[in-house]
């Protein structure tokens, strides 16, 4: 969007000539000199463009006669045809000042100036890029498509690059080494022919001879051929390129860039202060180097071998080898090698094998290799390798890496690798691997490998979830019990995992002794076979009196083996022992102290009169099972 509203702006320049009065030297005059004196001649010239002129009368041969005949042409090139290269022009409001030009007597540069002019319409084309490609010397021409390029004189062969959008590339060789105006004519590209959209109207029937049928007939529309094009919005990184290339480069650095999309100049070295005063001129986001040096910012579109910033580095295109910048690298296509940032980096295409940045990594393609960075990184594409980052990676593709960040991994597409993150791991396909985080685990479908975290949520998995709570959706284990036991004769429990590893929260009351308890546990299943199952279950519970809330903990351990027998698809009863271990801060408070158990005691705490004991005995359990 951009470049367009660059171009549109371009050819929008002459009409910037309507607004306001155009400098004398810019004026258009039409003169008919025959043989008058070039103080006759001058004369005219001032009347028509109506301005007037300053000179030394010495400086005119007083016998010397001219005749021109020129047609709205612009002052500055009739003057050019009087006096070739041996005045100097000068402007000062309305007046026109001559001078001796004093050229040395071996020149080291010479100038060439003119017109870029349409060689169909006659009018001048501003915006243009000129530039000779030995030494890189440049310039840009104006609204009013003038020009003024210096060239050295040491040059063995001019050439002379003329580019401008819309128009055929043209290729002038200069055969003198002298300073002179130089017209140069360009060829506009035929624009592509415009075919006129089909003719969709229905053809005529006759209506008379048959009813009228039940359903309107709609003609079908075709799209024109030279309908609009919806253009796609940019990536964030596309739009930071733009961005900062605004804010740092030249207009004519801008235009040159635009002019020459399909030019390519390479150079062995570069040494800049920023964009547009170093060796690359003006031409930087033309050329490929081997070797960069940027005391502050460089531009450049492309670097082989290496490249230094001070502060940033800012290439079109493509990196190999290595790249470093004190605050950061934005690259417009790959970087293969080594990329280093105090603050960032930010590829459009892929990266790799080594990525390091202090704050954040932004990729628009693949990584492959190593990358970290000290808050984020952040990869539109795939990632092959490790990922660090002190607080979030997230990708939008595939994943083959092991990814390490302070709070959070995210990956959009599937993860064949690790996860490990401070909170949260979040997998939107499969995953073909290890989940570990503090707090959350989140895949589609868990393939191979684990999910390690406090709470793990998945659509199916292949393997156990380890975790306080782990929801499996398609092929998990879930159901509620109603039971009752030697300890509290009413308890709802609820289980929820897989059948090889799950999570049992339960809590239960017996209404007699005024006890009550809520635990957690953790437990495995076998699978039914002909509608029997056996599952092995270990518990905790907090034991506690309804009537009086006691602080000092009575734990109860509870390891029980339990038959379970299927009626029907949800309806099961289960049954079984418990061996029970429990232990109490203070013997005196016990929620069990004087309560006569219906088990097997195996250590009474009570025949041994201390305060702070373990005992222990068989029990029993009973319940039904509603599966979810």
């Amino acid at each position: 969007m951009t470049r367009f509203r660059t171009v549109v702006l371009l050819f929008l320049l002459p009409l910037s000539l309507i607004a306001q009065p155009a400098p004398p030297l810019e004026r258009l005059v039409s003169i008919d000199l025959r043989n008058e004196t070039l103080s006759q001649a001058l004369a005219k010239i001032s009347q028509a463009g109506k301005f007037s002129f300053s000179y030394n009368p010495a400086l005119l041969p007083a016998n010397r006669t001219v005749t021109l005949r020129a047609t709205k042409r612009p002052v500055r090139d009739v003057l050019g045809q009087l006096f070739g290269g041996s005045i100097r022009l000068r402007t000062r409001g309305n007046h026109i000042i001559l001078l001796r030009a004093d050229e040395p007597e071996q020149p080291k540069d010479f100038i060439l100036d003119g017109y870029i002019i349409d060689g169909q319409t006659s009018e001048r084309v501003g915006a243009v890029s000129l530039f000779e490609r030995t030494s890189l010397r440049s310039a840009v021409s104006n609204e009013y498509g003038y020009y003024r390029l210096k060239l050295p004189a040491t040059l063995s062969v001019v050439r002379l690059e003329v580019r401008r959008q819309a128009y055929l590339s043209q290729s002038l060789t200069i055969p003198s080494r002298r300073s002179q105006p130089q017209n140069i004519y360009l060829t506009a590209i035929p624009r592509p022919t415009v075919i006129d959209p089909l003719d969709t109207r229905p053809l005529p029937t006759d209506t008379a001879s048959r009813p009228t049928p039940m359903l309107t007939e709609r003609p079908v529309v075709f799209a024109s051929a030279d309908s609009g094009v919806v253009a796609m919005p940019a990536s964030f990184l596309e739009r930071s390129r733009q961005t900062l290339g605004r804010w740092t480069l030249s207009t004519k650095q801008l235009i040159n860039s635009i002019n020459l999309d399909r030019d390519t100049l390479y150079r062995t070295w570069q040494v800049s202060l920023v964009p547009g005063l170093g060796t690359n001129r003006s031409l930087g986001g033309r050329i490929i180097n081997d070797y960069s040096i940027n005391m502050f910012m460089g531009y450049a579109l492309g670097v082989r071998k290496m490249e230094l910033g001070g502060f940033m580095n800012l290439i079109r295109e493509d990196v190999r080898g290595f790249q470093a910048a004190g605050f950061g690298n934005l690259v417009g296509g790959n970087t293969q090698g080594v990329q280093l940032a105090g603050f960032m980096n930010t590829n459009q295409g892929n990266v790799g094998p080594v990525q390091l940045a202090g704050f954040i990594n932004t990729v628009g393609g693949n990584v492959r290799g190593f990358q970290a960075a000290g808050f984020t990184n952040v990869t539109r594409g795939t990632a092959n390798g490790v990922q660090l980052a002190g607080f979030l990676n997230t990708n939008r593709q595939t994943v083959q890496a092991v990814q390490v960040a302070g709070f959070a991994n995210v990956a959009a597409a599937d993860v064949l690798g690790w996860q490990i993150a401070g909170f949260t791991n979040v997998v939107q396909g499969q995953l073909t691997g290890w989940q570990i985080s503090g707090f959350l685990n989140k895949a589609q479908d868990v393939v191979s490998g684990r999910q390690v975290g406090f709470i793990n949520v998945a659509r199916s998995s292949e393997k156990a979830p380890i975790g306080f709570l782990s929801f499996v959706k398609e092929n998990g284990y879930r159901n509620i019990e109603l039971s009752a036991n030697e300890i509290t004769t009413l308890n709802a429990t609820f289980r929820i995992g897989v059948r090889q590893f799950y999570n049992v929260f339960t809590a239960g009351l017996n209404p007699t002794t005024n006890v009550w308890s809520y635990g957690y546990g953790l437990g495995t299943a076998t699978a039914d076979r002909r509608g029997w199952s056996f599952a092995v279950e270990g518990m905790v519970h907090q034991l506690n009196r309804t009537n009086l809330f006691i602080d000092d903990a009575n734990l109860l351990l509870r390891l029980s083996p339990t038959v379970v027998k299927q009626f029907g698809p949800r309806i099961g009863i289960s049954v079984g022992p418990t061996l029970n271990g429990y232990y109490t801060e203070d013997s005196a408070l016990s929620p069990l102290a004087n309560i006569s158990l219906p088990a097997v005691v195996v250590r009474d705490n009570n025949a041994l009169r201390l305060r702070d004991v373990w005992s222990g005995w068989l029990g029993w359990q009973a319940g039904l099972r509603v599966g979810l």
